[in-house]
């Protein structure tokens, strides 16, 4: 816009060169001072656009190595200018929620969730892990029929595995903290296959939240095994941080030994 607004100036004066010619400027040198106001233009978007690059970057390198504060310092800068590119504003404000979760500000990570939602300008896969988060927070404040009626309407809609495993991390989560996960143990091995397929390390997750349901089943050798597993691939005080409902079995149960 600033741009066509520089066009339609100079067109406008060219027309009228008469009163360039008050300036002591020579005609010929007005062309140029316009294409080295373009250039500059465009050097600074470009200059802006590679910064919040290195902001995005840094922010979830600093998320992956659980650097919760400079992650939050990275995001806040990269939030506070407009950024244009909706999959990279709606990935920031992912970040955003899930900092928020990590310290225990569920209404704000509601506010974060609801937001990217309400944009609207999210991608369908953006889309859905936003409405994972939500429903899982959902939960966290008590605001079960909302989290239970999203989570359902999560689970009949037809996706590929690779999101599927996280709609049956969310659900599972929603077993557990409402008691009914030993109704669901049915499910547990369709579930692991798909935590381990596609989850990576997150499939620790999954993992300590079924050592949990067998945990209700009275079902102490299996919620053992899989507490290792889960233990294997999370430690377990980082478990217990994203998952409070299984700080119980931390002390249960026997965890893997981390060297590192």
């Amino acid at each position: 816009m600033v741009l066509l607004g520089v066009g339609l100036l100079l067109g406008a004066a060219l027309a009228r060169p008469e009163y360039l010619g008050q300036t002591g400027i020579p005609l010929w040198v007005w062309p140029h001072l316009v294409l080295l106001f373009i250039l500059a233009v465009i050097l600074l978007k470009l200059l802006h656009q590679q910064r919040q690059a290195r902001l995005m970057l840094a922010a979830f390198e600093s998320l992956q190595l659980q650097d919760w504060e400079q992650a939050r310092r990275h995001l806040t800068r990269l939030l506070a200018k407009p950024v244009r590119h909706a999959p990279a504003r709606t990935e920031a404000l992912l970040g955003l929620g899930s900092l928020a979760e990590i310290g225990r500000n569920y209404d704000a990570a509601q506010q974060v969730y609801q937001a990217i939602i309400d944009e609207a300008v999210a991608n369908p896969a953006q889309l859905l892990m936003t409405r994972m988060a939500l429903a899982t927070t959902l939960l966290r404040i008590g605001q079960t029929t909302d989290a239970v009626d999203m989570i359902d309407r999560l689970s009949r809609t037809s996706l590929p595995d690779s999101l599927k495993a996280h709609v049956e991390l969310v659900s599972l989560f929603r077993e557990v903290v409402m008691g009914q996960a030993a109704d669901g143990l049915d499910q547990a091995d369709y579930r692991r296959a798909l935590f381990r397929e596609h989850l990576g390390t997150r499939a620790g997750y999954g993992y300590g939240l079924l050592a949990a349901a067998y945990d209700h089943a009275n079902q102490p050798g299996l919620a053992q095994k899989y507490w290792e597993d889960a233990t294997l691939l999370i430690r377990a005080d980082t478990l217990v941080e994203r998952f409070g409902e299984l700080a119980p079995l931390a002390t249960r149960y026997v965890a893997v030994e981390h060297v590192l």
